[in-house]
């Protein structure tokens, strides 16, 4: 026991005294949030330019309309943001669209709308340009040709309608969307706040399971090549080492969560004072009992990842042969959450039960169910026990493996042989 706590009191200091690790537990939160918002704050400030849309108008009607619906989409500057050019149509459209695509390439037109004689027909509207990835303007020209094919349906039925009642009768229907609460209650939350609540939690998982894993193996590679892990071996034993390890490197982890948990209770504090009902959905995600079963899953998942890849820094002698060994296991941290859209989605479905109780998914999969919709009680128990027994039949067989690989030079061994080892 002396060994064990030596080498766990060695990898912690050695861990976090170290500037990176500061530095890396201030700057992962805003990377986190950076890569969560970035992309829609981007999309917001992007487009600032002048649209030109060249129109082939099979109807000869929709013009006027389009050019109305428009109008109120304008620039900084005050200009109109989109500018719609009439393109006669003649006897065949498709003759009259194609002279126009060479100027979209050209960029001297953003892009051709073609409308068919007959609007209610399918294939009656479409849309070219050089690029479709600009969301924010093919949305805002959607919404007003909507509006504007609206009001032609209106007048080809004859039904004489003043145009302010057709956006009236057309305007979207807001719905509220509350979460019913299993305590009690409701509170105001959508598919934002769910997903990148949860979104954000996984990634925390995702990030710190697969950076200490490697962070092991690495450790572990060093020690081997540079021959200080035979100076350890001759005051240790293999097992001795491997648990510290383990242990140590995941009390540095659990430092680490620990910062992330209190800063997220004193934001949660802070908001919740200031009794601010929009951001009720989005605090909702930080309740101590879900900061409780974070707690508990990071532990599950770190000691699971943590033994495969002590095991590949063992049985390897360089981090290129490692990087093979390696890619099985970072697919297993990376299928869930590449998944998160699904499991947020349908927390209860047969599927996401299933592979929230296959220990090797479990911690990720788990807790979104958690974060999203409270599973039943005896599903969170036995995913609990299932992972930890899958746990220490893993760490039977990583110990067995350790002890053998960490000694071998030259030829990495092959799959079967680390098999056998780990059943002898």
């Amino acid at each position: 026991m002396h060994n064990i706590l030596m080498i766990i009191r060695r990898e912690y200091r050695e861990r976090v005294t170290k500037k990176s690790f500061w530095i890396g537990t201030a700057i992962f939160p805003l990377l986190m949030v950076g890569f969560s918002f970035l992309p829609m704050l981007l999309i917001g400030l992007g487009g600032n330019d002048q649209k030109t849309i060249a129109l082939v108008d099979g109807t000869g009607k929709l013009r006027d309309r389009l050019v109305h619906e428009l109008a109120d989409e304008k620039l900084k500057d005050g200009k109109l943001r989109y500018v719609v050019e009439d393109v006669p149509v003649g006897a065949n459209a498709d003759e009259a669209r194609k002279p126009l695509e060479q100027r979209v390439r050209d960029k001297q037109i953003y892009g051709i709308l073609q409308v068919s004689p007959d609007i209610e027909k399918d294939g009656a509207f479409q849309f070219y340009a050089r690029t479709v990835g600009d969301i924010k303007s093919v949305e805002e020209f959607h919404s007003a040709l909507r509006r504007a094919v609206v009001s032609l349906r209106f007048e080809n039925a004859q039904i004489a309608v003043d145009k302010s009642v057709i956006q009236k009768i057309t305007a979207p229907v807001d719905m509220q969307t509350n979460e019913v609460s299993n305590a009690g209650g409701s509170t105001k939350k959508g598919f934002t706040e769910a997903y990148f609540g949860t979104f954000m939690f996984v990634l925390i998982l995702f990030m710190t399971l697969l950076l200490y894993g490697i962070a092991m193996m690495r450790g572990i590679l060093e020690e081997k090549s540079s021959r200080v892990m035979e100076v350890l071996l001759g005051s240790v034993s293999p097992n001795e080492l491997m648990t510290g390890k383990i242990l140590g490197i995941g009390l540095v982890g659990l430092t680490q969560v620990a910062i992330y948990a209190l800063t997220a209770g004193a934001v949660r504090i802070y908001f919740a004072s200031q009794a601010n009902a929009e951001m009720a959905g989005f605090l909702s995600n930080f309740t101590g009992g879900k900061m409780a079963f974070f707690l508990i899953f990071f532990l599950l998942g770190y000691f699971i990842y943590t033994a495969m890849f002590a095991c590949i820094g063992a049985v390897c002698n360089s981090e290129q042969e490692a990087q093979n060994l390696q890619q099985p296991v970072q697919m297993c941290l990376m299928l869930p959450m590449m998944a998160t859209i699904f499991f947020v989605g349908q927390p209860d479905s047969t599927i996401s039960v299933i592979v929230s109780l296959i220990p090797i998914f479990t911690p990720m999969v788990m807790f979104m169910r958690i974060c999203v919709q409270m599973p039943p009680m005896w599903q969170i128990v036995l995913s609990i026990v299932l992972t930890t027994a899958a746990t220490w039949v893993l760490f039977r067989g990583a110990a067995k493996i350790f002890r053998i690989g960490i000694l071998m030079y030259g030829k990495r061994p092959t799959i079967p042989e680390i098999l056998k080892w780990a059943r002898t």
